[in-house]
């Protein structure tokens, strides 16, 4: 547009000249040419174009009281307003296309960043879900085994004495492998445990672990209000867990495991007679577990290690179960 406007200023000055040539003119016409001839130039270097426009056609005007075609100089004014107006129609659209350059790079940082999120979510999906198995095989086939390899020792001691209770032994053990192995199979294949009725675990699940448990002797003890427990596989699973350690960690003779419920809460502690532990021991998987379950259910797990090793579980009765074994 630039060239435009500078051959349109030529013809307008061009034709002037003719003009002036051509009439009776005034000498001031030489002036008035020089001055819109040094406009037109002024134009070009500097930016303030709007009084460049008033001046022009102001001259214009007055040397028209001297020379009346002096008036034609006022086309040089409407080049220099179509010019303006074309510099700002071309500086919008640079700045619209600006702003749409910025927008689109504002969205693509965004769908990358939407991308990278994705994937994050993704990884850590399968971190949880990696976690979640290792935690089923540790609470489930790990204590499995753990009590198959204490209940295989046994039968062996018996075997050796010639006890006959060591073949009852080994049937048993051979089912809780069976058990272990069944879980295991669940899990390799990314299953939830099936959903169970309420009455598939009970304090009478309870009872059965602590006696069926071979390493030392385990006496349940219940008292208070045990109606309306929604959190028993909870309570199986810990004790389970808290059994195992017992077989694994301690020197115990006794374990001891005390119920107690009221209207809302229900409460079991696990206690061994076993070694002292360090205060600041380090909590492996078990344990780790143990306590994260409890407090997705809405209770709390705690620890006590001044005598013996205690674990106490406090449960909401109708706490959230699905929630607990849930990643």
């Amino acid at each position: 547009m630039n060239r435009y406007a500078v051959f349109a200023r030529i013809a307008a000055g061009v034709m002037l000249i003719i003009v002036w040539g051509l009439t009776d003119s005034p000498l001031l016409g030489v002036v008035f040419m020089l001055l819109l001839t040094a406009l037109s130039a002024a134009r070009y270097r500097f930016k303030p174009y709007s009084w460049l426009i008033i001046t022009e056609a102001i001259i214009c005007v007055v040397y028209a009281f001297l020379w009346f075609p002096a008036l034609l100089g006022l086309w040089l004014a409407v080049i220099s307003f179509l010019e303006n107006k074309w510099r700002e129609w071309e500086t919008e659209l640079i700045q619209n296309e600006n702003q749409n350059r910025a927008e689109l790079l504002r969205l693509e940082k965004k769908r990358e960043a939407a991308v990278l999120d994705s994937r994050n979510a993704a990884r850590v999906a399968e971190l949880t879900e990696r976690a979640r198995i290792a935690q089923d095989i540790h609470d489930h086939v790990g204590h499995e085994i753990s009590g198959t390899l204490i209940a295989l020792r046994t039968a062996v001691m018996l075997y050796e004495k010639g006890d006959e209770r060591a073949g009852e032994l080994l049937k048993q053990t051979a089912e809780r492998l069976e058990q272990a192995s069944e879980n295991l199979r669940e899990t390799v294949h990314n299953l939830k445990p099936a959903e169970v009725k309420e009455s598939s675990y009970s304090m009478e699940t309870l009872e059965e672990l602590c006696g069926s448990f071979g390493f030392c002797t385990a006496v349940l003890v219940a008292s208070g209000d045990l109606n309306n427990v929604n959190v028993w596989e909870l309570l199986v699973v810990n004790l389970k867990e808290a059994l195992t350690n017992v077989a694994k960690h301690s020197s115990a003779t006794k374990v001891d495991v005390k119920l107690n419920g009221n209207a809302d809460y229900i409460r079991m502690t696990v206690t061994d007679n076993g070694k002292s532990v360090n205060k600041n021991m380090h909590y492996g998987m078990g344990l780790t577990g143990m306590k994260e379950r409890v407090r997705r259910a809405g209770g709390t797990l705690s620890f006590n290690t001044e005598s013996g090793f205690q674990i106490i579980n406090v449960l909401p009765k109708q706490g959230g179960l699905h929630e607990a074994f849930d990643s």
